[in-house]
């Protein structure tokens, strides 16, 4: 009897090493047949928290689950819900399907049907809460941006004015609140009987409120919030900075100029595409395709139909640039779901696709897609034409279907040939190893040594995982300590913040709902976490990169960021941003935030106050693409901000920020015309040197780019001079000649300047 007792013992324990053996040769297997998921995973977890990992896990869990239900549609050529099996799902699956298709009244039938027969959850409680704000939402204040006459008593341009409605402050209230109020209903359900202390739902169950006018009284005590993110929106802040601010003020006026764009907002590019000297904006429209929208002398015309771009579905982000150097602005779409289409601009209105004969589909898997997110050009090897570096979500997943198991494209830098054919450089310049099976978003060239070759910065989602590529001479790429800093991120932008003739570096922080609203609305865990910052990195005199999360408004609202547009509405010279809060969850629902920059001294220095509670700017809908851009030549900046996101239901009206404010300051704009180098001068340095009245120097540093991805700004600078009186010189380095020549340039005009003045003086010396 002891003996079989034994015997059974040591049958159990050779059991168990076997299946511990066969678990750990398993998990031996998945890190090296999926070694891009397994080191990006294993980064997150070694710098994040465990609340941030699981918060995280939460988001990628969620979109993942969405992701896997999309098929392809022939008819409609988009990746939809249409294939979806509706038969074999219960109320709570197909309100959670009809929530993502946008149809937010069904789901609300549906998931009050599931309550009412499965019995009450906690999730179906949470999906009914969304269900139900989200229709309010579409009843409330999509209704009126988008009706002729919206039913709030407003007429005329003042009806379909974004900063009345859905935007913090909440200024117009919704007039149907059977909804909003059953919502909170739901919220306070939530946190008495699941879950008291959980920050989400306090904080939906706040807005829920806002939009009828209850808060903060009609909150109950217990979940009231009184926080300083409060503060900025409603109390004592909000005053001050009204105060400060008296000269700032932005119309809404999208719908009034012929730009007003329902669609899924993410990427957008502004320039000048048919050359009459006004720029035009491609963005995405209602069908989820490219719209080209032409600036008639401040006003816009929808002129897709017969462009060439009518037909491309899905993008992402979208990019210009003069590839072939025939001194037409051509056009990058990424289709993440495909493959990028290359547009050349035929300068007659139309463009013509030439990705296949461009190269650009070299390394396409067969049956695969691309998965681009950023574009970004540079001369990488200083030849004359622009390079082209597309960063992909590359890393397979185990134990996934559909698109999600679809094989991806490697980022790749594609070199320029010339001739208007590309091919893939990434083993030319040393970058295969870094970027296979690794998952990059954001993408941006910069020359931070000023050696006369544009670097690269490639950001990614997954703490530890960005990294500063040094270009070698236009020969290769090898990671630079530069920098170091392990915070996950979206999309970045190399510009001199401080105008000391250093390129620094912007960091968009990105990170899931649920921590950004524990840290930017409860105010918890600001330096414990590291998810949600965005951030100036200053480069110093020894060329390394420090960060200063504090520069934005203090660091006081740190919360998820994906499209960043940057410029500057007063012309002062220092950088103001925009940082678009969009997120594939749908409960992210945090505004869009604008930060001014602040003089001292007459010196910008790199800190910025938050006026997200003014005019209109703190929009709680999806924002992706941002571009700043002087549409009506009144040499004030004005700002687009494409809204919508990733699923059908968060399709919304995009906006055009017409800057009214009482500005003073000077300004000199300038356009480069590249011989040797390329076309627009993408990645020359220019220098302004100014005087004011009393004879104070003022020195503007400025570098031709196109910004910060989902947002594609125009190949001008735009250069603020504050208080100057005089331009002294306006001194221009062309990379590809190594030329360097100081041209006039006057006050209050845009200037074209050409690198052949400067070749023609050094052949003089």
């Amino acid at each position: 009897m002891t003996e079989g007792i034994r015997s059974g013992r040591r049958r159990k324990s050779v059991i168990a090493l076997a299946l511990l053996a066969a678990a750990a040769a398993w998990m031996i297997w998945l890190a090296h047949a999926y070694r891009g998921m397994a080191s990006g995973m294993l980064n997150q977890m070694r710098y994040g928290t465990m609340a941030e990992n699981r918060n995280l896990g939460f988001c990628i869990s969620y979109w993942l689950k969405f992701m896997q239900q999309l098929s392809y549609d022939p008819k409609s050529r988009m990746w939809t819900f249409d294939g979806v099996r509706e038969a074999e799902l219960d109320d709570f699956q197909r309100g959670q399907l009809a929530f993502h298709r946008g149809r937010f009244a069904d789901a609300v039938t549906l998931l009050d049907r599931a309550v009412a027969q499965e019995g009450e959850s906690e999730e179906r409680l949470f999906w009914l809460g969304m269900a139900l704000m989200r229709e309010a939402e579409a009843e409330n204040c999509l209704a009126g941006l988008r009706a002729p006459d919206a039913p709030t008593g407003l007429t005329g341009h003042a009806a379909h004015e974004h900063g009345l409605f859905c935007t913090l402050p909440l200024t117009r209230y919704h007039q149907k609140q059977d909804l909003s109020r059953r919502a909170a209903q739901v919220w306070t359900r939530l946190l008495d009987q699941y879950a008291p202390d959980d920050d989400l739902y306090r904080w939906l169950l706040n807005f829920s409120l806002m939009t009828v006018h209850e808060f903060p009284a009609g909150v109950p005590a217990r979940y009231r919030i009184n926080t300083p993110f409060i503060d900025a929106f409603y109390g004592e802040r909000a005053r001050a900075m009204r105060a400060k601010y008296p000269w700032l003020h932005f119309t809404d006026r999208a719908r009034e100029l012929g730009i007003e764009n329902f669609g899924a907002g993410r990427g957008l590019a502004v320039e000048d595409f048919d050359r009459d000297g006004d720029l035009d904006v491609v963005t995405t429209g209602k069908d989820f395709s490219v719209h080209y929208y032409r600036n008639d002398g401040g006003r816009f015309t929808d002129v897709t139909a017969g462009s060439g771009l009518a037909g491309l579905m899905q993008p992402f982000t979208i990019s210009q640039a003069d590839y072939d150097n025939d001194g037409w602005i051509d056009l990058l779409v990424a289709l993440p779901y495909d493959h990028p289409v290359l547009l050349r601009n035929r300068g007659n209105g139309t463009f013509e696709d030439v990705t296949a004969s461009s190269g650009l589909l070299a390394g396409l898997p067969e049956g695969g897609l691309a998965a681009s997110w950023v574009m970004t050009w540079a001369d990488v090897d200083n030849d004359g034409d622009l390079d082209l570096f597309i960063s992909n979500w590359a890393f397979r997943m185990p134990l996934v279907k559909g698109i999600m198991a679809r094989p991806r494209m490697d980022s790749t830098l594609f070199i320029n040939d010339g001739h208007g054919h590309f091919h893939n450089g990434n083993a030319e310049f040393g970058l295969h190893d870094l970027l296979h099976d690794k998952y990059f978003i954001g993408s941006t060239f910069g020359d931070y040594d000023g050696d006369g070759f544009p670097d690269l910065f490639l950001s990614s989602p997954l703490r530890g995982t960005s990294v500063l590529l040094h270009n070698e001479g236009g020969r290769r790429f090898v990671p630079s300590d530069a920098f170091t800093r392990t915070e996950p991120a979206f999309t970045s932008a190399f510009l001199d913040v401080d105008h000391d003739g250093r390129l620094d570096l912007f960091q968009a922080g990105f990170g899931d709902a649920h921590t950004s609203v524990t840290q930017a609305v409860f105010g918890k865990h600001r330096k414990d976490y590291a998810t949600n910052h965005s951030t100036i990195l200053l480069q110093g005199a020894d060329g390394r990169f420090t960060a200063h999360d504090e520069f934005f408004g203090g660091g006081d609202m740190p919360m998820g960021t994906m499209g960043t547009g940057f410029g500057d509405l007063n012309n002062d010279g220092c950088y103001d941003f925009y940082l678009g809060t969009g997120n594939p969850e749908p409960w992210f629902i945090l505004p869009n935030l604008m930060y001014v920059g602040v003089m001292e001294g007459g010196r910008c220095t790199g800190r910025m106050d938050n006026v997200s509670m003014l005019e209109g700017f703190g929009n709680v809908q999806k924002g992706h693409g941002v571009v700043f851009f002087d549409f009506d030549g009144d040499g004030r900046q004005d700002v687009f901000s494409a809204l919508g996101g990733m699923w059908p239901s968060d399709r919304w009206v995009s906006q055009l920020f017409v800057n009214e404010s009482d500005v003073r300051n000077e300004w000199i704009k300038i356009r480069l015309r590249g011989r040797r180098t390329n076309y627009y001068g993408v990645g020359a340095r220019i220098e302004v040197r100014a005087r004011s009245a009393s004879g104070r120097p003022i020195v503007r540093f400025a570098t031709i780019s196109q910004g910060t991805g989902f947002g594609s700004a125009p190949l001008l600078a735009h250069i603020g001079l504050a208080d100057a009186v005089t331009v002294d010189g306006v001194e221009v380095f062309w990379p590809a000649s190594g030329c360097r020549h100081t041209y006039a340039a006057p006050l209050h005009r845009e200037s074209l300047l050409d690198e052949a003045e400067c070749q023609k003086e050094r052949a003089l010396r």
